[in-house]
């Protein structure tokens, strides 16, 4: 979808300068008492034509995706597996949902679990949605159950996440952040709100795991696909995490390994229980804390 978007802009703004060349030429080649300033404005117009179809087109470029000899993409521009993986997290997710019951926290555990344990999957799910019962006791309130735009991006996170995991290795916690590191700041501030748009199609999501082992950081596109790109991937006692409250309740969660990576993301409201528990999980006293999944 981002790449769509970033040919249609392409195109406009082809357009726009192809327009803007045309009536320049009218412009020098008839000349008029206006012609100075209509030089001017014909030059701004095929200007602005040029700030729209350079980023569009060459960030389009950059979204194409490799294809090898013989191999066909199915549903989103996704490979047939990577789609089949979201499918699967769905008809999972459903099951837990109906069989098990929970928070999307749990839900989201146990369908993590099912996926990873194709020779058992309810067993497995039953086995992660118990061991999160303490949490959801202590936690107070049932929450309402997640909505349908939440669950798809639950499948995008899990699907994206899945190959990385370790044999035997738990999915504890999971949500979506809007990035804020450098890169996709700078590239707002050099292009405005084209920049924007166009950083966002590509790196503009991030994907935050805490297993009972590691903490997984993935940046993928703001308008649906798997991640496309590895930002940390640290066992836990090697990253520090932060999540103060901000200004007009923004609130950005950072994660930084003693490797290198570093995640920096807005969280939205509906993303802060799971953040929250990240933060706790993700603590130096997380171990000996009653009431954490570990």
């Amino acid at each position: 979808m981002g790449r769509v978007v970033l040919i249609i802009g392409g195109v406009i703004g082809c357009i726009v300068v192809v327009l803007g060349v045309l009536f320049l030429i009218l412009a020098v080649t008839q000349p008029d008492a206006n012609q100075s300033d209509e030089i001017v404005g014909f030059g701004i117009f095929t200007g602005i034509g040029l700030v729209i179809a350079i980023p569009c087109l060459f960030f389009a470029y950059r979204m194409t995706p490799p294809v090898a000899a013989g191999m066909r993409f199915g549903a989103a521009n996704l490979p047939p597996a990577a789609a089949d993986a979201e499918t699967r997290y769905l008809q999972w997710f459903t099951w837990c949902q109906q069989a098990i019951g929970g928070d999307p926290i749990s839900l989201h555990a146990a369908t993590m679990a099912a996926l990873r344990a194709p020779d058992n999957p309810t067993a497995a799910a039953s086995a992660e949605a118990s061991r999160q019962a303490s949490r959801i006791g202590a936690s107070g309130p049932m929450p309402p159950p997640p909505n349908a735009a939440k669950v798809k991006v639950l499948a995008r996170i899990g699907a994206s996440t899945l190959g990385l995991l370790e044999p035997s290795e738990r999915v504890l916690v999971s949500f979506l952040g809007t990035n804020r590191s450098r890169g996709a700041v700078a590239v707002g501030a050099a292009f405005g709100a084209i920049g924007a748009a166009v950083a966002a199609s590509r790196s503009g999501a991030v994907f935050v795991t805490v297993t009972d082992r590691r903490v997984i950081g993935l940046i993928g596109g703001a308008y649906g696909g798997l991640a496309n790109n590895v930002a940390l991937i640290e066992t836990r006692s090697t990253v520090s995490a932060k999540f103060p409250k901000g200004l007009f309740g923004q609130r950005t969660f950072t994660i930084k390994g003693m490797q290198g990576g570093s995640v920096s993301a807005a969280v939205t409201k509906p993303w802060r229980p799971e953040a929250l528990i990240a933060i706790e999980l993700l603590a130096p006293s997380a171990m000996t804390q009653i009431g954490l999944i570990r």
